[in-house]
């Protein structure tokens, strides 16, 4: 796809070092939100959706989604090189990425696309191309001593290893829409790189699992998943206290947690054990495909 003087190609691996300059170049317009992978990581995989913008021989931007899942996917990487990613140049950049993305998404039956807005130029760029704020990422935090009792004694909390990955992602896959759950792959991702990743089990069985990472003096609670039909009853609960416990006893009070604005049984489980909203929200921009 030639336009504008800007020519679209699929990504292949001998522009690899040319995008990674793009990534960091101090001149670029980025967004990045790849959770536990690094860029050099993410473009790796090979059935990832990535479009590169060359002016000549030189790599002018490059956007690329999540693979998609039941039909849902995640814009994950913006990069512009341009003055402003509000310029001229930026936006016919952009324009040229995003149709060429679209058309593949199209193409693997993806039918929603989100966004998280981490600058304020990614929400404004989004509005443009039809996107709608539907939701915030909100992030609640607490420091405390105290640790509520697990009220199901019943449950037994254990440790998980990295290939369990794909029990993990059926219970994750179960829990939420498609829209926000995750990948046997994204999981195994944030289970190598986490500090706590538990199973709370009833009878052999995985009802719920959590995955937490240790930054500095505080832990972040990454990931926490219950089976529908054990959701209500505890589950949750039990996660919370044994993790939240493991890590007083080490000496770590702090701990944080994101969650959706509007998924208040979530907020009111973070509330009983002492978590308060931090006055931090990142926008969720949406598209429904067609």
């Amino acid at each position: 796809m030639v336009e504008l003087g800007v020519e679209v190609v699929p990504y292949a691996r001998r522009f690899r070092r040319d995008l990674l300059a793009l990534v960091n170049g101090s001149a670029t317009w980025l967004h990045v939100h790849l959770d536990w992978y690094g860029v050099e990581e993410w473009i790796a995989h090979a059935e990832v959706p990535i479009y590169l913008a060359l002016q000549g021989e030189r790599v002018v931007g490059a956007i690329a989604s999540t693979p998609p899942q039941s039909g849902a996917a995640w814009l994950r990487l913006i990069a512009l090189r341009a003055g402003s990613a509000a310029d001229a140049l930026g936006a016919d950049i952009f324009a040229a990425l995003w149709r060429a993305l679209r058309l593949r998404l199209i193409a693997l039956k993806c039918a929603e696309l989100a966004a998280l807005a981490l600058h304020d130029w990614v929400g404004d760029l989004l509005a443009k191309y039809g996107f709608t704020h539907i939701e915030d990422i909100i992030t609640l935090r607490r420091r405390s001593f105290e640790v509520p009792a697990s009220p199901r004694p019943d449950l037994r909390v254990r440790h998980a290893q990295t290939h369990e990955a794909s029990t993990a992602a059926a219970i994750d896959r179960a829990a939420f829409l498609p829209l926000w759950a995750l990948d046997e792959s994204s999981v195994r991702q944030a289970a190598r790189s986490a500090a706590s990743f538990t199973f709370a089990e009833q009878d052999g069985r995985a009802l719920g699992y959590q995955i937490s990472t240790l930054h500095g003096e505080s832990v972040h609670l990454a990931r926490l998943a219950v089976l529908p039909e054990a959701q209500g009853r505890g589950v949750g609960s039990a996660l919370l206290s044994e993790l939240l416990g493991s890590f007083v006893t080490r000496g770590v009070l702090a701990a944080s947690v994101n969650t959706q604005a509007s998924n208040l049984r979530s907020r009111r489980l973070y509330e009983r054990y002492g978590f308060a909203h931090s006055g931090v929200g990142i926008p969720c921009w949406y598209m429904r495909l067609s």
